[in-house]
């Protein structure tokens, strides 16, 4: 079985009122998805917490081998560790996304444009526009 899993935050105004969105794919088919507003924040704060919604849905799901798909290229990687974590605010959430990492047996995080993560960005704005 493969999962992928599409992760996406967003903003209104930076910062503004956030909103997550994250499907989770099933060899192509959506299995799972998550479509909800989280307060107010930045963008990163969404895009973090948009990527830990996701790793919990497919952990939930029960997910062992998973790749991740997300259009922050800071997200994918700090996550992936090419990039260090140096914002205050975003420590706490790159170290709970971490913990949630260390659940899966593997894992491939991949930048992707925000044309291929159309989805999640509708999923997100849906969840602002509520």
């Amino acid at each position: 079985m493969s999962f992928t899993l599409f992760f996406d935050g967003a903003c209104r105004g930076n910062p503004g009122p956030m909103a997550i969105g994250a499907v989770l794919l099933e060899n192509g088919k959506k299995v799972k998805e998550l479509s909800e507003n989280i307060g107010r924040g930045t963008n990163n704060i969404a895009e973090w917490n948009a990527l830990i919604g996701g790793l919990k849905l497919a952990l939930d799901h029960g997910c062992r081998e998973l790749e991740v798909r997300g259009d922050s290229q800071l997200v994918i990687r700090q996550i992936s560790g090419k990039y260090q974590v140096k914002s205050e605010n975003l420590i706490p959430l790159f170290n709970e996304a971490r913990k949630l990492v260390s659940k899966f047996e593997k894992i491939h995080f991949k930048w992707v444009e925000r044309e291929h993560n159309s989805y999640t960005d509708g999923l997100s704005n849906k969840a602002l526009d509520k």
